[in-house]
């Protein structure tokens, strides 16, 4: 017990000496600044530790700087996979954005195309979408979301925003079969068709039809020789098949269907010009159409 109570004494005199020498040495500081015994003291003391401390700071930058550069490593990691990220949502919406644009101008051009054609005030319409398309060599049709219950009856035209900004809206085929709710659309590529066409601002008629081994293409047949047919001139239903035989054409007259895009007359022997018209529309890839409401 005694033994104990000694300890505990002594223990509290080192912390009374440590406490006094603290105090006596903070006075003498303050007193006599950076100049007195302890400020000799301080400056002994650096002297002694300053080469220390150096080569510390020498051994431990590499370990510092290393471990600062593969931090600012894993954020710069982080950051570039974030803006990836953000790069790739920003292509997907302009994507988006220019599909939503397309689609606008499409239905622009079908608005403008009813609002100021003749064929759209004078027979009626309606506005349908394609739900099939199925384009293959023996046939070329398209299926619409349209049907006689909207008023649509078999060989009515169908037309589609045009691609040539000379027109509105083009020739896209005519209806061959409908129910309630749908109908289906042969188009003009489709290999069992003809259309009665002629040249605007020409007295040019003739039959356009499905070009062979020429995907997307018409040609324009039974034009003389002497006929004058140029690069550029555009096509359009005529009406009738020829003038002499005076034959009903199942559409009528005035409807875009393409523009000159070649002609030739390779063999003299032969009687009629090679003209080949590529249509308005690329029917490869149609979204939105109007049936022109002509069969009453």
């Amino acid at each position: 017990m005694l033994i104990g109570k000694n300890r505990f004494i002594r223990r509290r005199a080192v912390i009374g000496l440590l406490l006094a020498a603290s105090l006596m040495l903070l006075t003498l500081s303050f007193r006599e600044g950076s100049s007195g015994v302890i400020g000799v003291i301080q400056r002994g003391a650096l002297s002694i530790t300053a080469p220390f401390s150096s080569a510390t700071t020498r051994v431990t930058k590499p370990f510092v700087d290393a471990w600062s550069w593969a931090g600012g490593l894993i954020d710069a990691r982080s950051q570039n996979v974030k803006l990836t990220q953000e790069l790739a949502q920003a292509r997907a919406a302009n994507l988006q954005l220019q599909q939503l644009q397309a689609d606008l101008d499409k239905l622009r051009a079908l608005d403008n195309f009813t609002a100021s054609s003749r064929l759209a005030s004078q027979y009626g319409f309606v506005g349908a979408t394609v739900i099939q398309q199925v384009p293959n060599v023996y046939s070329q049709t398209i299926t619409l979301n349209v049907g006689s219950d909207d008023g649509v009856a078999v060989n009515d035209p169908v037309v589609a925003p045009a691609g040539n900004s000379t027109v509105m809206a083009g020739l896209v085929g005519h209806v061959s079969s409908v129910t309630s709710g749908a109908c289906t659309v042969v188009l003009i590529l489709d290999p069992n068709t003809a259309v009665s066409v002629r040249v605007v601002n020409s007295t040019v008629r003739g039959v356009a039809e499905p070009a062979a081994g020429s995907t997307g293409q018409l040609n324009l047949l039974m034009v003389g020789q002497d006929e004058n047919v140029q690069v550029g001139q555009v096509v359009q239903t005529s009406g009738i098949l020829s003038n002499n035989r005076g034959l009903k054409a199942l559409l009528p007259a005035g409807i875009p269907i393409g523009q000159v895009t070649s002609v030739s007359q390779s063999n003299i022997d032969f009687p009629n010009k090679t003209i080949q018209v590529t249509p308005f529309v690329d029917l490869q890839s149609i979204d939105a159409v109007l049936v022109l409401k002509v069969q009453k």
